[in-house]
């Protein structure tokens, strides 16, 4: 049972760690702390995995994982040319050190997911490329129960501009990547004041830089127009005991995010909430408060909107379900999210409005969540580096997990709208589905075939659709050594296109040995 788990795991290992993905969330003002999300959200889905597994290392259950992955790859386009274009097929070696730990103790606790991936070309050694990825996060507790300092960094690679070609992996010659790193220190004390409620009071400092070190085949001055930003973020919140009938919550959070080049943007919201427990399964709410509302020049006016919502939320031991509905600076808002666990079907579908920008989306990651299952949910696009204005972010995301005795099917589709805040309030679509079914062939091996689509209409009125099937298969040799096949085909067809897009077709055989140390 061990070994047919623990070959599961390296599916994950595998699977994940080739294809290039980034997890994006948002910055509200009811979250007491960031650090204690990702430790629950990892035990959560540890649990999920069959006993016996190798567990992923959070502060819940730390620990470490450390292993070296060598691999070796051919493509039949390398660059992505056009279809009826020459292209260039490559043979890739890959070497990829990599390391996940998590430490828990009464000072300190965190995860920490690196790898350091190496690319050496046949015949084209000006190629040969290193890739970084990074995902840190930590909380020093400097007076127990009252004073913390939370720390996040992250290092990895972004698309430049995603009407132009982008590959599946960092090995593609693509000439459309940037290397982002973003890091943020956050002190804050939290007092109990027993009936009189939970005080929270938070500082936040952030930081969001863009390269190109370390990547090849880049044209000098891609990343013109793209600069680094500097965040910094006030939050207040009073929020009443969760065992009281009428609960009360008052907040404020301000976050100011500053370019080195051009102006800054403020997103600030000032709330006044209410709850009734109606039964032990249901609670009704309402707030109202004031917002930032956005200017189609592209400034803002701090808490210059008025905005309300009212809904419910019901939960019993296997379903949660909140829906609220209000006004907000641009009309109508709604919100809703929704999650089921059954016995053999696990699914949730969200959906969520929010003015946001790209640094805020990059510094609102929430890293080491793609190492534990085999596909990461649609819903972590955050679009082209080169998109700096803010926009308003309607968001829906839907997932099932469907668990057999031999096998396990898993579906995710994600769609959003982008409406940028300018004058004309130019649009963005993205909508996303994947589907993969991961099949026990015996104790030790898994099969499994994936296939994903995506749609992007942009606001050039470009709109492209890719499509992409992979077959993997992973074979355990030994608890600390494992082999794996994958066949991937990628192709992309673009409509209206902007000068330099194209579609392409690319395909990828790939050889794998993992060893965990």
């Amino acid at each position: 049972m061990r070994a047919r788990v623990t070959s599961a795991v390296l599916s994950s290992l595998v699977l994940g760690g080739w294809l290039t993905t980034a997890t994006a969330q948002n910055i509200g003002i009811d979250v007491p702390s960031e650090s204690d999300v990702v430790p629950d959200q990892q035990a959560a889905e540890t649990e999920e995995l069959p006993v016996g597994t190798i567990p992923q290392p959070s502060p819940a259950r730390p620990g470490m994982v450390a292993g070296v992955t060598l691999g070796e790859l051919y493509t039949d386009n390398l660059t992505l040319a056009a279809d009826g274009q020459a292209k260039q097929s490559s043979w890739i070696t890959q070497v990829q050190p990599f390391f996940r730990g998590a430490r828990s103790g009464p000072r300190f606790s965190g995860v920490l997911d690196y790898e350091l991936t190496g690319y050496v070309y046949a015949g084209r050694s000006r190629s040969n490329q290193v890739a970084q990825d990074l995902d840190a996060r930590g909380t020093f507790a400097l007076v127990p129960q009252h004073l913390f300092v939370d720390g996040t960094a992250s290092y990895g690679r972004e698309v430049i501009n995603n009407e132009l070609s982008s590959g599946s992996g960092t090995f593609f010659l693509d000439n459309n990547r940037a290397n982002v790193a973003t890091g943020s220190v956050s002190p804050y004390w939290i007092q109990d004041f027993g009936k009189g409620g939970l005080l929270l009071l938070r500082y936040t400092w952030g930081k969001v830089m863009y390269d190109d070190h370390g990547i090849s085949g880049q044209s000098p001055g891609v990343l013109n127009g793209i600069t680094d930003s500097t965040s910094h973020g006030v939050q207040f919140s009073l929020v009443s005991p969760d065992y009281q009938t009428w609960g009360w919550n008052v907040g404020y959070s301000d976050q100011r995010i500053e370019p080195n080049v051009g102006p800054g943007i403020d997103y600030a919201v000032a709330k006044l909430g209410t709850s009734w427990q109606v039964s032990s399964n249901v609670k009704l709410l309402a707030e109202g408060g004031k917002e930032s509302r956005y200017l189609p020049e592209g400034g803002s006016k701090k808490l210059g909107a008025t905005f309300w919502n009212a809904g419910f939320e019901w939960s019993n031991a296997r379903t949660h379900l909140k829906m609220l509905a209000g006004h907000r600076f641009y009309g109508r808002s709604y919100e809703l999210s929704w999650s089921r666990t059954a016995a053999l079907l696990t699914t949730s579908v969200s959906y969520v409005e929010q003015p946001t920008d790209l640094n805020q989306q990059l510094l609102g990651r929430n890293p080491g969540q793609d190492i534990s299952a085999p596909i990461t949910v649609p819903g972590v696009d955050i679009g082209s580096l080169r998109n700096r204005q803010v926009y308003l972010m309607k968001r829906a995301t839907a997932s099932a997990l469907y668990t057999m005795p031999s096998s396990s099917l898993r579906l995710a589709v994600y769609d959003e709208r982008r409406t940028y805040l300018t004058q004309d309030n130019r649009q963005e679509k993205v909508a996303d589905a994947q589907l993969s079914w991961q099949v026990d062939v015996g104790a030790f091996t898994t099969l499994t075939p994936m296939f994903g689509w995506q749609r992007r209409q942009f606001q050039s009125g470009q709109t492209s659709y890719n499509h992409y099937s992979q077959l993997a298969l992973v074979h355990q040799l030994n608890p600390k050594d494992f082999a794996s096949l994958r066949l991937r085909r990628d192709s992309r067809n673009v409509y209206s296109e902007v000068p330099g897009a194209h579609g392409y077709q690319a395909n990828v055989v790939f050889v794998q040995w993992t060893h965990l140390f």
